[in-house]
């Protein structure tokens, strides 16, 4: 897939249901185009998919990026690591092991990256060529070995969890500020949910969910995380221009 070819697909996927944010799509273009190169010239992948809502074409402007990649077997676990993983434009700036969320031995990391001053989520799922199909709603990128295509989803037994550190736990809540945002830009019922989890009152209107979201930011300290704080307030003035 051309960089063309992506740009095009973001666009037509895009369903209606959140406000425009071009600005956004922009800087997942960017970042897509430069990570998908990269991943290319790398030997260890053997093929790359989109999976989540721009696999499936049902994305919109607010769409993070789910990536499944396939590696050679032996370069697993070497390849599973957020320093590994290929960035982009981007700064890193949060990133914990995910593996839980996928089937028994493969990997996954999530990830928060810095561009433009905003902040892009990604799940990273990485599977070896011995276990490795393509779900039924992706889009391949690319392929070196011929992988099948698989024809339902996965409902087996998932990894389990690796425990988590209070400092990553912390910068994984306010990674997940943004998650919220996009989840009250879509008017979506989970939006109540993820304010609750990260500690704010899920009670109220639109207005009242922003306004909770700009009052946690206030906990977190920002000489410890100056850019993914900085990236928060930014991304929150695209629903709430007054701030």
């Amino acid at each position: 897939m051309t960089g063309d070819d992506w740009a095009r697909s973001t666009a037509r996927a895009s369903d209606g249901s959140a406000p425009p944010a071009p600005r956004l799509a922009r800087i997942r273009d960017r970042w897509m185009s430069a990570v998908v190169a990269a991943l290319r010239d790398d030997p260890v992948v053997v093929g790359a998919a989109l999976v989540g809502s721009l696999g499936a074409g049902r994305a919109d402007d607010w769409s993070d990026v789910d990536l499944l990649l396939v590696v050679k077997d032996e370069h697993l676990d070497d390849y599973a690591v957020p320093d590994r993983l290929p960035s982009g434009p981007g700064r890193r700036t949060f990133a914990i092991d995910a593996r839980h969320n996928g089937p028994l031995g493969t990997r996954a990391v999530s990830a928060q990256y810095v561009t433009d001053d905003l902040p892009l989520w990604v799940d990273w799922s990485i599977h070896p060529i011995s276990l490795a199909t393509w779900p039924p709603a992706s889009t391949v990128l690319f392929d070196r070995h011929g992988i099948t295509q698989s024809l339902s989803e996965y409902h087996g037994p998932h990894e389990p969890a690796t425990p988590k550190t209070a400092d990553e736990h912390e910068a994984m809540l306010l990674a997940l500020i943004p998650i919220a945002a996009k989840q009250v830009a879509r008017h979506s019922p989970e939006a109540a949910d993820t304010i609750e989890f990260l500690g704010g009152s899920p009670k109220g209107t639109r207005p009242d969910h922003l306004a909770t979201l700009h009052q946690l930011l206030t906990q977190f300290d920002p000489l410890v995380h100056p850019e993914s704080l900085a990236a928060a307030h930014t991304y929150l003035t695209l629903l709430d221009p007054s701030h």
